[in-house]
């Protein structure tokens, strides 16, 4: 009898710390699951350039803005915080696919679509974007859908920084 009792609190203890312990872990690692952050080969421009002429030669895709978050930055108060620009851009039709229901409009707070490109203090030169892998599984369905198929399609535009959605 004290061997049944003692396994099944051990059961519970065990699956009770695998629980927190997921969670912990989960915690820990969702900022770098959620945003990809890429090492660019070229000088701050140079890549800003690139990734602009790629997006704008991907039938279908165009770049709506190019924000100078520095100059927005210092313009409104605050203090200068190093090359940092963010280029929003959008497809036509995916955005159409996704926004036609009205279930997913609201979706549309994510878009349009937008990759940060910074200089860190060291001179190194990053992109970085939302993980599409990870944000079609929170969604699921039809959403997961057409993000997944964005993601392909940025994917390509991108393969100068070899980016690559992942779960993990």
């Amino acid at each position: 009898m004290n061997t049944k009792v003692l396994v099944i609190v051990m059961l519970i203890f065990g699956f009770l710390a695998g629980i927190i312990f997921s969670g912990i872990v989960i915690s820990i690692s969702s900022g770098d699951m959620m945003v990809n952050e890429l090492k660019s080969p070229y000088d701050f421009d140079k890549t800003v350039s690139v990734i602009v002429d790629r997006i704008n030669n991907k039938a279908g895709w165009h770049v709506t803005e190019i924000i100078d978050q520095n100059k927005e930055v210092i313009e409104n108060g605050g203090f200068p915080i190093g090359n940092y620009k963010i280029i929003k851009y959008c497809s036509g039709a995916y955005s159409a696919r996704m926004l036609k229901s009205d279930e997913r409009k609201k979706i549309g707070n994510m878009m349009p679509k937008t990759f940060a490109v910074y200089e860190k203090s060291d001179g190194q030169v990053l992109v970085s974007t939302m993980n599409g892998a990870i944000m079609g599984k929170i969604f699921g369905g039809e959403v997961e859908k057409i993000i997944e198929e964005v993601s392909l399609e940025v994917e390509d535009m991108m393969r100068f920084i070899n980016l690559k959605y992942t779960l993990f």
